[in-house]
């Protein structure tokens, strides 16, 4: 992300653009300072939690060369290892600049990635998401974990909007999205891809308060949260 300290090294969508408000915020005087943040969520099959430096991997980095998440999300082009992993890790100050682990429960595996950038005059947050490993795509962890996230950033930090950027092409998350009650927001911005150089559109999604609980009161939010609950179940069995 463009968006101050620390660079992030995944989704990277043109996001000077997205963060102009958040940018110019940094700049004025902060008038309150967010509490440092160790989190830790259940979500369905999946917990979320604060990352932490012993948490860098070899696995991780390679999950930024997968052609997956090449093809979905442009990441920067460049080689990472263990040690770059960790750097990255500690420069979050888990206050506004928050890096979040997504964990399978019954096996405590690192499956995924959610980067959070608040401002807090603001009352706004960006949010960024990698599902590394394959297998784990679709299988509703993305779901779970936003759920847990949004329900902290809207319930107990009092946010007022959410949002993300989304490439064009992947019309696939875009529908998801849409479906979550997350909605578009302005025209799409020009990017280009970082391992080809080819013109790419990236699209800025968001979702308020109200909106997210419009979807959780909505038949399909209902058994969003059934979903959620069935899964715990059954990881707590295991």
């Amino acid at each position: 992300m463009l968006f101050g300290k620390p660079v992030s090294t995944f989704p990277d969508h043109a996001l000077k653009n997205f963060h102009g408000a958040f940018q110019r915020a940094a700049r004025r005087p902060m008038t309150q300072r967010l509490p440092k943040s160790a989190l830790w969520f259940a979500c369905g099959n999946v917990f979320l939690r604060t990352i932490k430096r012993e948490d860098a991997s070899e696995r991780w980095a390679a999950w930024l060369a997968d052609p997956w998440t090449i093809a979905a999300v442009n990441p920067p082009r460049t080689t990472l290892g263990r040690k770059e992993i960790a750097d990255y890790i500690r420069s979050f100050d888990q206050r506004a600049h928050l890096l979040l682990g997504i964990f399978e429960r019954h096996s405590r595996r690192h499956v995924g990635v959610i980067r959070v950038d608040i401002d807090a005059e603001l009352r706004e947050a960006f949010v960024s998401a990698l599902i590394g490993e394959a297998e784990v795509r679709n299988s509703g962890a993305t779901t779970f974990a936003f759920e847990a996230l949004l329900n902290h950033l809207f319930f107990t930090m009092k946010l007022a909007r959410v949002s993300a950027s989304v490439l064009e092409r992947n019309r696939v998350t875009l529908g998801y999205l849409a479906k979550l009650g997350w909605t578009e927001q302005g025209e799409a911005v020009s990017t280009r891809a970082n391992d080809t150089g080819e013109p790419l559109r990236a699209v800025r999604v968001g979702i308020d308060a109200e909106g997210y609980r419009a979807f959780r009161a909505s038949p399909l939010g209902q058994r969003v949260l059934r979903r959620i609950a069935d899964a715990a179940r059954r990881a707590e069995r295991r």
